[in-house]
């Protein structure tokens, strides 16, 4: 299965995100209730999950999909675009209806 970098990167945002929410709750657990002890152990638990998968995302290796003898021929040069050769695209040109 191909998988591209952004979308390990989302991955990693998202995981990321996730455990910053998951410290936010128990940070505002009130340590009063009965229910609280459980709810901690389960959020911990939760982060360290999440933060297994970020740690097997970032063991993986990225292999590039074109050769490298490709890639050099592929490499676009460094030019910096004129004001003639950056255009906007014409939208089509559609029927105007009158009611």
């Amino acid at each position: 299965m191909k998988v591209t970098v952004a979308h390990l990167y989302k991955k990693l945002e998202e995981l990321d995100r996730d455990v910053i929410e998951l410290k936010k709750l128990t940070d505002r657990l009130a340590s009063d209730r009965e229910y609280s002890p459980i709810l901690k152990e389960t959020f911990l638990s939760e982060m360290h999950k999440l933060e297994d998968q970020k740690s097997e995302i970032l063991k993986l290796n990225v292999a590039s999909a074109l050769p490298l003898a490709k890639k050099q021929a592929v490499a676009p040069e460094k030019t910096i675009p004129t004001p003639t050769q950056v255009s906007e695209p014409k939208k089509p040109e559609k029927p105007v209806r009158k009611y």
